[in-house]
């Protein structure tokens, strides 16, 4: 995918059969799948992420979150850690293409970015019901860690359609979107709508 980079994760809600419905469909608008299922144990998403290529889905555009072990077996296409997580440098990097970390500094995206990390998530953003009681980081936090790093820096939290005009302008190189999609009624029309406001070809409020 050209341009700005968007990045969906699933939301441990869903079943595989219906993660692979929607990932079948989004895959081609879309830079990365992360299968983010924290309930589940690695044989499972061993399993689960066999299943979604077995299906089509390309193995570069899913990424594995916190299970380095399943992420270079099956050589997928990336690796996302928490920021509690080790140094990327101390992973083997031979197989996986792509190691990203959650952020939420410019501070800890710098080190991030040292230690030889490939991109950030940095939120979140906006008022999200996934982090109830949580104050917003906001663009202006955003713009700030764009600003101290070369790596990507994709926003994620409350992001709508209506909001990535003001997301990119301040520098961000894409967005992470999660309930947005696995709880849309059209996620193939949602990851549509999201995919033309990236690249700058409308957007829909």
């Amino acid at each position: 995918m050209a341009g700005k980079e968007l990045h969906v994760i699933t939301n441990g809600k869903c079943t595989w059969t219906e993660i692979g419905q929607t990932a079948v469909q989004i895959h081609p608008f879309v830079t990365a799948i992360h299968i983010r299922e924290k309930a589940k144990s690695p044989d499972e998403v061993f399993i689960g992420v066999q299943h979604l290529l077995a299906l089509g889905v390309p193995a570069v555009k899913l990424y594995v979150n916190g299970l380095p072990a399943v992420a270079e077996a099956l050589r997928l296409g990336g690796l996302h850690l928490p920021g509690s997580s080790p140094p990327s440098q101390e992973m083997a990097r031979t197989v996986v293409l792509r190691i990203g970390f959650s952020v939420h500094s410019a501070e800890e995206a710098a080190l991030r970015e040292a230690e030889g990390a490939d991109y950030v998530l940095f939120g979140h953003i906006y008022e999200t019901a996934s982090k109830p009681g949580l104050a917003a980081r906001g663009l202006e936090k955003l713009a700030e860690t764009g600003a101290r790093v070369r790596i990507p820096v994709l926003a994620i939290g409350g992001m709508t359609p209506s909001r990535v005009p003001e997301v990119l302008a301040t520098g961000a190189a894409g967005i992470a979107v999660m309930s947005g999609i696995w709880e849309a009624e059209d996620p193939l029309a949602t990851i549509q709508t999201f995919h033309q406001a990236l690249e700058h070809k409308g957007v829909m409020p």
